[in-house]
């Protein structure tokens, strides 16, 4: 009895590092089609550090975005999140470091210099005196946003017509106010001919969405279809269950062999284990070895040794059960965000 609850630890053992390997396996086949999805659409991808450098962890951003990444499509336009909260939004007039970071997309337009931001935004770039926002025609728009353009010749900014937003009275107007709702619009800001569009954090899917809004604002005849929501950072429900199963399964089967992880049970396993000749097994106290009592009263050495090894035998499968069980929580986790994006990109 004593040698069955170690066989039934080992089991289970073998069983959730079999799952984590094969949950392993999906996780990676999820990213390599994500990859290649994104590099169909002529996308590349980078991790971000906390310095805004190259990350060497590019496949684990594909599914935790938040942690730092980038992505360039073929025609220059960026759209990145950066763990770093003095980056991103923070570079924009009116924003200071916030976290989670947002979304910056970055894409040339051929749009006077401006900035796009709800009013309290407008009241920190431009002092209490904010000149008044320019409407848009998009009632649910102009009632969070205004828009803010800076004259040729000055540095303070000022309000004009509505033909600095050209893109607003386009065939494709209807599209991108649907796509700044669905994505989280914030802010934008144009200088130069560059703008940096702020959208709410968002997932892999989101980021495309919002490189192909961005575009779309670029060369606003252009038809395109409405963005998709985000997919969550974390998708799933069947890991939890699967690590409850591996969890507690084995203690139900093994409930017999319960009582060895009580002092008395140890007791019983020791005379089985480090008793060769009989008796009962009193475990080492302080100074004193571990011995063997006879129904005589006398006493031997008991066989350390062995039950030492019976209690690595019995220590040993749980633990690395139970990690491989944790590992197969993440890895499950992470292959489905990896499925649900790449779906979402694919639908």
């Amino acid at each position: 009895m004593a040698y069955l609850a170690p066989l039934i630890f080992g089991v289970w053992a073998v069983a959730a590092l079999a799952f984590a390997l094969l949950c392993w396996n999906a996780m990676r086949s999820s990213s390599s089609a994500l990859a290649a999805e994104l590099a169909r659409r002529g996308i590349r991808y980078q991790g971000l550090s906390a310095q805004g450098t190259a990350s060497p962890a590019a496949q684990t951003a594909l599914d935790r975005p938040l942690n730092g990444i980038l992505l360039e499509r073929s025609d220059g336009i960026r759209a990145s999140i950066s763990s770093n909260p003095s980056q991103g939004a923070a570079t924009l007039p009116g924003f200071g470091p916030v976290y989670p970071q947002h979304t910056l997309v970055e894409v040339p337009v051929a749009l006077p210099d401006q900035l796009i931001c709800a009013p309290d935004r407008a009241q920190v770039a431009f002092g209490p005196f904010s000149p008044p926002p320019v409407r848009t025609a998009n009632p649910h728009f102009d009632q969070r946003f205004g828009v803010y353009v800076r004259p040729e010749d000055g540095h303070v900014h000022r309000t004009t017509p509505p033909d600095a937003v050209p893109w607003a009275h386009s065939p494709a107007a209807a599209t991108l106010f649907a796509n700044f709702d669905t994505l989280g619009f914030v802010a934008m800001h144009v200088q130069g001919g560059q703008a940096r569009i702020l959208f709410a954090p968002m997932a892999v899917d989101g980021l495309v969405a919002a490189i192909d809004t961005a575009a779309l604002l670029a060369h606003p005849h252009e038809g395109r279809r409405p963005a998709h929501r985000s997919s969550p950072t974390w998708q799933g429900r069947a890991a939890p269950i699967m690590l409850c199963v591996l969890g507690f399964v084995p203690m139900v089967i093994g409930l017999p062999m319960l009582s060895y992880a009580t002092e008395a049970g140890v007791e019983v396993a020791g005379s089985d284990v480090a008793c060769p000749n009989g008796g009962v097994f009193k475990g080492r106290f302080r100074n004193n070895p571990a011995k063997c009592t006879l129904p005589d009263g006398t006493s031997y050495w008991a066989d350390e040794g062995a039950f030492t090894a019976w209690r690595f035998a019995l220590s040993a499968p749980y633990a690395l059960a139970v990690a491989a069980a944790a590992a197969a929580l993440y890895f499950k986790r992470r292959g489905e965000t990896l499925r649900v994006v790449h779906r979402n990109l694919t639908s």
